[in-house]
């Protein structure tokens, strides 16, 4: 792989890991705002089907509360009532005994006090039964048999009769001579729909208990128009959530048995209807009887998911609230999807720009390093051109005067080049030519040097030998002496000559071989500025 492959391979995985790397961001905040949103729209969501539940368990309560202080109140008037009705009933009949007292004459006190009837109770062994009555099928009605013996309103009766201390439990008015129940259904006509309020008497030296009652449906009548049966009726118009509201008692879940009881009455559905109940619902009432605690999960029924809620009250009794979750949860689903939709579209959006961003500087990169390249390869007219302001049009800018400077240098180098290499030449060719002619000088003087000397050197021996047939011979040897010194002279000088030309010669060799090297390097320099264009 050649570097320019190289290079290519690495810039084409510069961009693809550009892209990939925005990918993955893309992708991870996708995914991360996707988590975020499940767990905390569902959060949300939770917290807004049980606030809502809460809602409307809160406003059953209130109304419940209302309703009982005004069902209380007016209770407490019939109560009243029916404790003056006693007496007064006590006062009519005085002394006499039960075998004196006729139905008759109760149905005659009844209708003279205008109350539903009058039974007289006596004891009976161990027992507490109606002996006389306004109503037949109450002759004969047995507390023992029909309660059992340890029902607090049989234990409270004999008590009444006995003159024993009597506390309040689950009576409406208690006093030391008087019960007065809750308004129920009568307990020995079953098959009558009509609620009662019964009142127990024991009048002082009456060896039996008078009980009188009265209808008291305008209790349940008013229960029916203003109480929890009429605001879960509201709720259930007013909130289309809603599917089902009812106030349950988890005591008769926990013990059925207790729904068979004629006092207190009570049943599994106090308010409202129970008609989404299944096994689990019925097993966390018969928990919430034990230990209450609000309880809540989510179920599906017909494809539909629905909210459970089951939240005790204080004063035993369960508010429950069944919610269309999956209608709750639709629009907050619809904002889940929108936001997502819009988050992407703007990452999205975020990523093209910034893809297109980046190809504009890589584009600009391309063509910097195209310059460069071109710089690499010694052509010294490429010009970049960026649009625009920044850094990389700085780096353009600064490229190209770069390029100029070093086009310009090496135009002036190309130019000194030339001249070197053509003083070189003539240098070379001169010194060529001077090497020869001092190469011939050198022979010729050294010959005539030489020559010369020799002539010298023959000269001084004639003289010398008839010098030396001279009588005076103090004038000899001086002239010998000086004959001498000429010949050492002339030898001197003829060796100096000699020298002379030979260093002479040495150096313009030299100066020719220098000649020779430069002119190569001025060639090859030549040479390899003519590789630039320029």
């Amino acid at each position: 792989m050649t570097k320019v492959e190289d290079r290519k391979e690495r810039k084409n995985t510069l961009r693809q890991q550009f892209v990939f790397r925005m990918l993955i961001v893309l992708l991870t905040i996708s995914g991360l705002s996707a988590v975020f949103q499940y767990y905390y729209l569902g959060n949300q969501i939770d917290h807004n089907v049980k606030g809502e539940a809460i809602k409307i368990a809160y406003s059953i309560e209130q109304g419940i509360h209302e309703t009982n202080s005004a069902s209380r109140a007016i209770e407490n008037q019939l109560d009243l009532r029916l404790k003056v009705i006693a007496q007064r009933v006590s006062d009519r009949l005085g002394t006499k005994t039960i075998d004196n007292i006729t139905n008759e004459e109760l149905k005659a006190i009844s209708e003279e006090f205008d109350i539903a009837g009058i039974t007289i109770f006596a004891q009976q062994e161990d027992d507490i039964v109606g002996v006389k009555s306004t109503a037949p099928s109450d002759i004969g009605f047995s507390f023992k048999k029909t309660l059992g013996p340890e029902n607090e309103a049989f234990i409270g009766i004999s008590n009444l009769l006995n003159g024993k201390e009597i506390t309040q439990s689950t009576e409406s008015y208690v006093d030391q001579n008087t019960i007065i129940l809750y308004t129920t259904q009568s307990g020995s006509n079953q098959d009558e729909t009509s609620l009662y309020k019964y009142a127990y008497y024991h009048g002082e030296g009456q060896d039996y208990v008078i009980n009188l009652y009265i209808e008291a449906n305008e209790v349940y009548q008013f229960t029916q128009k203003v109480g929890p049966n009429n605001w879960i009726e509201k709720v259930l118009k007013t909130n289309s959530l809603a599917k089902e509201v009812a106030v349950l008692d988890p005591n008769v879940y926990a013990d059925p048995s207790l729904a068979e009881k004629l006092y207190p009455p009570l049943q599994k559905v106090v308010y409202g209807e129970f008609n989404l109940a299944d096994r689990k619902d019925e097993d966390i009432l018969a928990s919430i009887a034990k230990e209450p605690k609000e309880t809540a999960y989510i179920t599906e029924i017909d494809s539909r998911k629905i909210y459970k809620m089951f939240i005790p009250m204080d004063n035993g009794k369960v508010i429950f609230v069944a919610l269309d979750y999956t209608a709750m949860i639709l629009p907050v689903k619809k904002i889940s999807t929108f936001l997502l939709i819009t988050s992407f579209i703007s990452l999205l959006a975020m990523f093209i720009l910034s893809t297109q961003f980046f190809n504009s500087i890589y584009k600009n990169i391309q063509v910097i390093i195209s310059q460069i390249k071109k710089l690499e390869l010694g052509d010294f007219t490429s010009r970049s051109e960026v649009k625009g302001k920044g850094e990389l049009a700085d780096l353009s800018a600064s490229t190209n005067h770069m390029t100029e400077t070093l086009n310009k240098v090496l135009r002036e180098t190309t130019k000194e080049a030339s001249k070197v290499q053509r003083m070189s030449l003539g240098l070379k060719e001169e010194a060529d030519e001077s090497v020869e002619k001092v190469y011939d000088l050198s022979i010729d003087l050294t010959s005539k040097a030489r020559e010369d000397a020799y002539n010298i050197s023959d000269f001084l021996e004639l003289v010398e030998e008839k010098i030396k047939n001279l009588p005076n011979k103090d004038d000899i040897e001086h002239i010998l002496l000086k004959t001498e010194e000429i010949r050492q002279i002339s030898d001197n000088r003829s060796e100096s000559t000699t020298d002379i030309t030979i260093t002479l010669f040495d150096l313009l060799k030299s100066l020719q071989n220098q000649s020779d090297e430069l002119s190569e390097i001025s060639s090859k320099l030549f040479e390899n500025m003519y590789k630039f264009k320029l």
